[in-house]
């Protein structure tokens, strides 16, 4: 008698061999797991983006005066107007990736969420998980914010992490999950 998954034969009688019986067993703890730990949600931040992007504001502030200062009068106007536009839909749109981005983390797994228009979800188990962390920037903590690092088991480099961005009172957060998962005692480790 063979598996009727993978096809191996079976000692015993029965459908499944051990190692697909295993894991259709962990695939099923995994998805009736619903003991949720913490909620990460990124909040957007309108000081912290505009200085974050003070760069382009900056670049686009000082083409505006450079016509100005040539008396090029139309020029100056249209590029403020265009510059001012684009500003705002940028703005907005980057309010609308993070405060769409959410983490929800149980007892076996994290499952990241985020779309604007299509929603998408990304269940990650946390055998495939090397570690969870709060990334904080000196100027993210003088504005109580973070950046939540999750880095996963992959040699892939495009997927080894997930950022969840501009998350409020990033430390609180992390300890509440710590003690959830019962790492208390544990010390996080960050690359």
């Amino acid at each position: 008698m063979n598996c009727k998954i993978c096809g191996a034969e079976l000692s015993k009688p029965g459908e499944l061999c051990n190692n697909c019986m295993n894991k259709l067993l962990k695939e099923q703890e995994l998805k009736n797991d619903n003991s949720v730990v913490a909620v990460v949600n990124g909040t957007y931040v309108a000081k912290y983006e505009i200085v974050r992007h003070f760069q382009e504001i900056g670049i686009a502030l000082f083409m505006v005066i450079l016509l100005f200062t040539l008396k090029a009068w139309v020029w100056a106007l249209v590029a403020l107007g265009l510059f001012a536009v684009i500003g705002l839909i940028s703005l907005f749109r980057i309010r609308a990736k993070i405060n769409s981005k959410s983490c929800t983390i149980y007892k076996t797994k994290v499952v990241i969420n985020w779309g604007i228009l299509r929603k998408k979800s990304k269940e990650i188990p946390f055998d495939q998980i090397a570690d969870m962390y709060p990334h904080v920037t000196s100027f993210q903590e003088f504005m109580h914010i973070g950046t939540f690092v999750i880095r996963k088991n992959t040699l892939n480099l495009v997927d080894r992490f997930e950022y969840i961005d501009s998350v409020k009172n990033i430390e609180d957060v992390y300890e509440k999950i710590r003690v959830g998962l019962g790492m208390a005692n544990d010390t996080p480790t960050q690359e």
